[in-house]
């Protein structure tokens, strides 16, 4: 009796969580037919004089739905769409999801105060933004810059250099469309920074595809550098007045510095560093050999009769093999 009991009460809940998923699929449906036709009028121009009321179940929808059409529109069309946002109170709603402790519902918070340019929020988002939550404090960062570009810039810059919480790669995401205004400020900072944190801030440029002047670059393309510092600055050569620094750095001692200093030739190189890159070639390290070759194969100068001729001439047979391996893989036409 009590396994027919308990076989029973199964078979009910099943029964009421597959109306209960019927029902809110409708629901969900009738919401988006009444709401993402008025967000896309207002994408394009042509908002509706009157909205509908905003039921307060539908209010996390909205959100949702508005910001994520938010991320996909530039220009214009942010600010219609905050507009619409702003005659339903979603600074409101906001703010009160900022409280919450949901990450979801703090992150979208986040993200509508930032899209909205709610200037009288600046306080609860740099909040945000010294709290130790590494995804909702970049968030916050991001949306202090949409809020006021120069004001958020500075505020932000200096936890970009010290939290290494912070992924670059999110980073790079996040914030590449105020590269500008971040790499000015950047630069601005870099005379005061303890020598420690200068890996940190070439990663940063390098991840912001920021372009470092040579004669920034240059005092971090010296020997005496520490190695992280070498391998960071390398990544930033672009120029070819840092050439002569980077050919002398293929020499040396620490391996990942020879990797990054013939990754940086491969940019750079002129005639004069085939030799270089054809000696790294027979490196002991299978990541200098490999990026060498590399390096060779995008030399604009060097025709695929020169590569063969080169590849034929080699006598170390690391240097046959690893130059096989790549230009097979990266100059298929030359072989």
């Amino acid at each position: 009796m009590g396994a027919a009991l308990l076989t029973l009460g199964i078979a009910l809940l099943i029964m009421g969580l597959r109306v209960q998923r019927y029902w809110l699929g409708r629901h969900e449906q009738r919401f988006q037919q009444r709401w993402r036709p008025l967000l896309m009028q207002a994408i394009v121009g042509d908002p509706a004089n009157v909205l509908p009321t905003l039921a307060r179940r539908d209010r996390w929808r909205f959100l949702k739905l508005w910001n994520h059409m938010q991320e996909s529109v530039r220009g214009d069309a942010t600010q219609r769409l905050g507009a619409l946002a702003g005659q339903l109170g979603c600074q409101r709603m906001a703010r009160r999801l900022l409280a919450s402790g949901s990450l979801t519902r703090r992150l979208f918070a986040i993200l509508t105060l930032g899209h909205m340019r709610d200037a009288t929020a600046w306080e609860l988002l740099a909040f945000q933004l010294r709290q130790p939550g590494r995804v909702s404090s970049l968030y916050a960062a991001r949306a202090l810059i949409q809020i006021d570009l120069q004001r958020g810039v500075r505020a932000v810059v200096p936890h970009l250099l010290q939290r290494d919480d912070w992924e670059m790669v999110r980073i790079a995401i996040l914030l590449q469309e105020f590269r500008d205004a971040l790499g000015g400020e950047l630069t601005r900072m870099l005379a005061g920074l303890p020598t420690a944190r200068w890996p940190r801030a070439l990663q940063l440029a390098e991840a912001l595809h920021l372009h470092v002047p040579a004669e920034i670059v240059l005092p971090w393309l010296q020997a005496e550098q520490p190695a992280e510092v070498l391998s960071a600055a390398l990544r930033l050569a672009n120029d070819a007045e840092v050439r002569p620094a980077v050919r002398a750095l293929a020499g040396h001692a620490d391996w990942r510095v020879r990797v990054q200093a013939a990754h940086a030739l491969g940019r750079l190189g002129e005639t004069a560093d085939v030799a270089v890159l054809t000696r790294l070639l027979s490196d002991p390290q299978w990541w200098v050999r490999y990026r060498a070759a590399g390096a060779l194969s995008q030399l604009p100068f060097l025709s695929s009769e020169e590569l063969r001729k080169l590849l034929t001439e080699l006598q170390d047979r690391y240097a046959r093999e690893i130059s096989t391996q790549v230009f097979a893989e990266l100059m298929d036409a030359y072989l």
